[in-house]
C-alpha cells in the first residue's frame, strides 16, 4: 500500500486535498469516488526528507530572490527545468541548492510542478504551491511567479519595519536593565559603606535603593534561576493553543503596539486575499489559505467564521462584519462596495494600499512617540536611583552650613 494525495471536487465546488491509502492512483481516486468526491489528480504522497540540507525553511530574501529570478527566466522562454537547474547554482543556502536538486530530480520523473514543490511545505507554503499550480494548469507562470514576487517583497517590507520599530526600544530596555544592575550591584555598595560609618537614618527613598542592591546581590542566583524559569514556562504555554490565544489577545489589546500589530495583520491579509481572488482562485479557497499564514489567533479565528459563512451562502460583506473589530469595518466596507460592482479584485487592490499606508503610519507614530516616553523612563529610573543615593549627602551639608 502507498499513500497517495489525491485532489477532488466536492459538491459544493469546492477543491479538496485527500490523503488515500491505495495500490495505485487510480485505485486512490476510486477511493475518493466512493467517498462522494469527483477526484482530479492523485500522486504519491511524498515521504519526509531526512538527509542533510532538507527540514529547515530558508530565508524569507532568499525565495523572495529565488521566485523573482524563477519569474523574470520563465518570462524569457527558458524550460523550467533548465531554469530551475541554473538557479541551483545562484542559490545562497546550501538547504536551498538540495532542495532545488530535489525538485529538478522530481520533475524529470514526470512529477507536476506543485507536487515537486510541495515536498518541501518548510519552504513554500500553501499558498506558494496554489498559485503554481493555477500557473502550470493556465498557461500563465510568469504572471502568477510576477504576483508571487510581490507578495514575497510585500511580506519582506512589512515584517522589516515591524522590526525596525521594535528594535530600538527592545535595545534601549536591554541595556536601561544591564546599567542598573550594574549601578545596584557595584556603585549602591560603597555608598551603602560611607553611610554606614556616618551613622543615623537615611532618607526612606535612599534605603529602598540599598535594600534593592542588598536583595540583588544576595539572591542574585535565585532571581536568574526564577527569570529563567519563567521565560520557558511562558515560552512553553505560548506553544499551546490556549497559550498562544491567550498571548495574542494581550498582544493586540496593548496600547499603541496592539493598534499596529493588528493593522500589519489586516495589510497582509488585504494584499494576500488581493492577488489570490486576482489568480482565479476562489473567495473561500482564498480565505482558506491566507487563514494558516495568519500569525495571530484572533484574526485567524474571525478568517475561519467569516469562511464557514460564505460557504453557507451568506455575502461576503455580511460575513466580514459580523467579526468586527478583528476585520475592521473599512475593509468590510470596501468589500460590500466590490461585491456589489463586481469588481472586488480591484476594490481589494485599494484596501492593501490603504493598509500599508496606515501601517506605516503607525510605525512612523510609534516611532516617534517611543523615543521621548523612554527617555523620561530612564530619567526616573536611573535617575531616581542617583537622587536616592545623594540624598543623605545634602542632608550632612544643611547640617554643617546651620553650624
Amino acid at each position: 500500500m502507498q499513500k497517495y494525495k489525491v485532489k477532488a471536487q466536492r459538491s459544493d465546488g469546492n477543491i479538496e486535498t485527500l490523503i488515500i491509502d491505495a495500490e495505485s492512483p487510480s485505485d486512490a481516486m476510486n477511493s475518493a469516488s466512493v467517498r462522494g468526491y469527483t477526484p482530479v489528480d492523485a500522486v504519491i504522497e511524498p515521504k519526509n526528507m531526512s538527509f542533510s540540507g532538507f527540514g529547515r525553511s530558508v530565508k524569507a530574501t532568499e525565495l523572495y530572490h529565488f521566485t523573482r529570478l524563477f519569474g523574470t527566466l520563465t518570462r524569457a522562454g527558458i524550460p523550467i527545468i533548465e531554469t530551475l537547474e541554473m538557479l541551483v547554482n545562484r542559490a545562497d543556502s546550501q538547504v536551498m541548492k538540495n532542495t532545488l536538486r530535489a525538485i529538478v530530480d522530481n520533475i524529470s520523473d514526470g512529477n507536476s510542478l506543485k507536487s515537486s514543490f510541495a515536498r518541501f511545505p518548510e519552504v513554500f507554503d500553501r499558498t506558494y504551491l496554489q498559485l503554481l499550480e493555477v500557473g502550470e494548469e493556465s498557461g500563465k507562470m510568469p504572471q502568477v511567479l510576477d504576483r508571487l514576487t510581490g507578495l514575497l517583497k510585500k511580506r519582506i517590507q512589512l515584517r522589516g519595519m515591524i522590526i525596525k520599530a521594535l528594535t530600538y526600544p527592545v535595545l534601549v530596555m536591554v541595556l536601561s536593565f544591564v546599567v542598573v544592575v550594574a549601578i545596584l550591584v557595584k556603585i549602591v555598595p560603597r555608598f551603602k559603606e560611607i553611610y554606614s560609618k556616618f551613622g543615623g537614618e537615611l532618607p526612606a527613598l535612599t534605603q529602598f535603593t540599598l535594600h534593592c542592591s542588598d536583595l540583588l546581590i544576595n539572591y542574585f542566583p535565585a532571581f536568574a534561576a526564577a527569570l529563567i524559569i519563567i521565560v520557558a514556562i511562558l515560552t512553553a504555554l505560548k506553544k499551546t493553543h490556549a497559550g498562544k490565544r491567550f498571548y495574542d489577545r494581550m498582544l493586540l489589546s496593548l496600547p499603541l503596539f496592539g493598534e499596529m500589530f493588528h493593522t500589519y495583520e489586516i495589510a497582509g491579509f488585504a494584499k494576500s486575499f488581493s492577488m489570490l481572488v486576482h489568480s482565479g482562485i476562489t473567495v473561500t479557497s482564498a480565505l482558506e489559505l491566507i487563514r494558516q499564514s495568519v500569525e495571530r489567533e484572533p484574526v485567524r479565528d474571525s478568517i475561519t467564521v467569516a469562511s464557514e459563512m460564505i460557504r453557507e451562502g451568506k455575502d461576503i460583506a455580511q460575513s466580514f462584519d459580523s467579526q468586527a473589530p478583528w476585520l475592521p469595518e473599512l475593509l468590510n466596507r470596501m468589500v460590500a462596495v466590490g461585491e456589489r460592482s463586481g469588481n472586488l479584485p480591484e476594490m481589494l487592490d485599494h484596501v492593501a494600499e490603504f493598509y500599508e499606508e496606515e501601517f506605516n503610519n503607525k510605525v512612523e507614530t510609534l516611532a516617534s512617540l517611543i523615543e521621548p516616553m523612554l527617555i523620561v523612563f530612564l530619567g526616573v529610573v536611573i535617575g531616581g536611583i542617583v537622587i536616592s543615593l545623594y540624598l543623605p549627602i545634602f542632608g550632612m551639608a544643611k547640617m554643617i552650613s546651620r553650624r
